[in-house]
């Protein structure tokens, strides 16, 4: 034990020593030797990226598409420098179609044109994944019908329901059914034939409407409306047999809201209702009518603001007959008296008496409608008697004193 502690490096041991340095020293040269590699290496790296870098990158080739447009159809040229997978199509950006390529970098297909004015858009997919895309306008009048005819519809003012279908390029009829009712079909169009316009009561209370459009090319338009129809006042003129006196029947079953009344060009007459009940349901009276022919016109308007404008022309035949008499003194002159007359069947005769004397009247043509004539007064007081007869055999006298 004691040879085993006993170490001291100073004390020599032969050739081992000289050994040990050559081996520190051929191991240190390799880590010099690697590590020089690895700066070269790193070196080299950084100069190749960099020299990389200034390469400009190679753009992605395109495929080169045309379009030629035909009568009803066109046809989609497609060129390019790789193989074409796909083609993809679509008008205005709606449902998409597909076409597969035929392995070769030249493609062609025909499609259908649509009438009116479209947009086509292209997608062209090359064997890479690569795509190219394209759009262009097309105008056609030949083409096939691809829009649906447009529904539209309005409440009139006298609340009735406005439907009106259109179509881009021809409509061919229009149907219309109320909940399970049957079916009406509308066929008359505008003189363009690209338009119906009708008119329909709507009903009572709520109830489904369902609206069908159909345009040449059958392309359908189908729409569903509830409405909750509201009604018009009732409103009933009736006429006396002699034609002097008008009865007025005005009805609402939610209530009335105002009546007016109007004869010929007069003012409009309010019906006044009960302060106790100032919407009923219905209301009744009555009024005299004036001598000859009378326009009536009764509105009577509703708690839910519909109206109803009712008028009834009255014609009484026998005011025809009636004779105005006007004996009345020249304005410009105090001897003179201007015999004025009229009558809607027309005069047959005109006779003048003056102080019991008979003067010959003679009319200037046969029946005339109205009729002037002068006549000189004589001193002192004038009994004047004008006697006219109409053409149907009515008589009238007016007897009038004057003085010169």
């Amino acid at each position: 034990m004691n040879q085993i502690l006993d170490y001291n490096p100073n004390k020599s041991s032969g050739g081992g020593s000289s050994g040990s340095d050559k081996i520190v020293r051929v191991f240190a040269i390799i880590l010099a030797i690697f590590a020089i590699c690895l700066l070269a290496g790193g070196a080299y790296g950084i100069y190749k990226n960099k020299h990389n870098s200034n390469i400009p990158t190679q753009a992605t080739s395109k495929a080169q598409i045309t379009i030629e447009q035909k009568e009803t159809t066109a046809v989609i040229k497609v060129t390019h420098d790789k193989v074409i997978e796909k083609l993809i199509y679509n008008w205005d950006s709606e449902k998409e179609t597909t076409i597969k390529g035929n392995g070769e970098s030249i493609m062609e297909s025909e499609i259908p044109l649509f009438a009116g004015d479209h947009v086509l858009n292209i997608k062209v997919i090359d064997i890479d994944k690569n795509e190219t895309t394209f759009e262009q306008a097309i105008s056609s009048e030949t083409g096939e019908d691809k829009i649906y005819p447009v529904i539209k519809l309005e409440v009139t003012d006298e609340r009735k329901l406005k439907i009106i279908a259109t179509d881009e390029t021809a409509i061919d009829f229009v149907t219309y059914r109320w909940n399970d009712e049957e079916e009406q079909k509308v066929e008359e169009t505008d003189e363009e034939g690209k338009q119906i316009e009708f008119e329909i009561e709507i009903l009572k209370g709520n109830n489904d409407l369902t609206i069908v459009a159909v345009d040449k090319s059958n392309n359908t338009t189908t729409e569903s409306k509830n409405f909750s129809g509201v009604t018009k006042p009732d409103v009933k003129i009736t006429i006396s047999a002699d034609k002097t006196k008008a009865d007025v029947y005005c009805f609402h079953e939610n209530g009335l809201k105002e009546i007016k009344v109007k004869i010929n060009d007069g003012a409009e007459q309010y019906v006044g209702f009960p302060e106790d009940d100032p919407n009923p349901r219905e209301a009744r009276f009555s009024f005299d009518l004036p001598q000859g022919n009378a326009d009536v016109t009764v509105t009577a308007s509703s708690v839910d603001e519909t109206e109803t404008v009712a008028t009834e022309i009255v014609e009484n035949q026998g005011n025809e007959d009636i004779i105005n008499i006007s004996i009345e003194k020249a304005e410009d002159n105090e001897k003179q008296v201007i015999i004025a007359t009229d009558c809607e069947a027309g005069i047959k005769e005109i006779r003048l008496n003056v102080n019991d004397v008979d003067y010959p009247i003679k009319l200037p043509v046969e029946n005339p409608k109205n009729a002037s004539l002068p006549f000189d007064l004589v001193e002192g007081n004038n009994k004047i008697t004008v006697t006219v007869v109409s053409a149907n055999g009515t008589e009238k006298q007016e007897v009038k004193e004057l003085s010169y």
